[in-house]
């Protein structure tokens, strides 16, 4: 499952690791690599092979860059860690590991390749600059953050609240979710592109189940 809340202007995002078997991959929250590949002097590399590949299960994803040397690979699940092979004939390859992207935006490569042998030589992520292109403003929460902040209910709401554009109100004993002051009706909660929160305001939470969280706290990987 993936889930996400937008918050009026703002968006807090995260995934669940259990996954349900379902055609229906529109709905999917996923992430993406993308970026440029030049030789020493800067000038782009057209036809390099890039090659994404997802450690966790060994899925393969493979791409090539265009006539200004850039190169996208899409619908990728959030975590890692991934790997980043770039390949071109008459340079030296290279390849970035222990990636990891999140749903907030693709992450971006800029791959300098000197020319040489065509061997691949392991590099750092600073040498291949690594950046996080948002999609604007938002939050995403890892795994490392999710398993060390500490939470007595365990409802998603505990971690969301982390974004300083997010508070919770008391109306009626129960904790609605504001973002930079407006009300919660403004919010969208969607698991797998489907909606889960309170959208007409008949429920006591602000979430589309009367009397229990959309899913349990645990199974949010990011």
């Amino acid at each position: 499952m993936k889930l996400k809340y937008l918050l009026a202007a703002s968006v807090v995002s995260l995934s669940a690791a259990t996954v349900i078997a379902t055609p229906a991959y529109a709905q999917t929250i996923t992430s993406g690599v993308e970026g440029t590949v030049t030789d020493e002097n800067g000038n782009a590399i057209a036809g390099a092979s890039v090659t994404v590949t997802d450690t966790r299960i060994n899925q393969v994803r493979n791409s090539t860059t265009g006539a200004d040397g850039t190169f996208r690979v899409s619908q990728l699940p959030p975590g890692g860690p991934y790997s980043v092979t770039v390949t071109a004939d008459g340079f030296e390859g290279q390849t970035v590991e222990d990636v990891s992207i999140n749903i907030s935006g693709n992450t971006d490569f800029t791959f300098s390749l000197t020319s040489g042998v065509a061997n691949t030589i392991i590099v750092t992520g600073a040498r291949a600059r690594v950046t996080q292109i948002a999609v604007g403003p938002g939050t995403a929460f890892g795994s490392e953050v999710l398993e060390n902040f500490p939470s007595i209910t365990r409802d998603v709401r505990d971690i969301i609240r982390i974004d300083p554009r997010v508070s919770l109100e008391q109306n009626n004993d129960v904790d609605r979710v504001s973002c930079l002051g407006g009300n919660d009706r403004s919010n969208t909660f969607t698991v797998d592109g489907i909606i889960q929160s309170d959208v007409f305001g008949l429920n006591g939470t602000p979430f589309a189940a009367r009397n229990s969280l959309p899913l349990p706290f645990d199974v949010i990987e990011q």
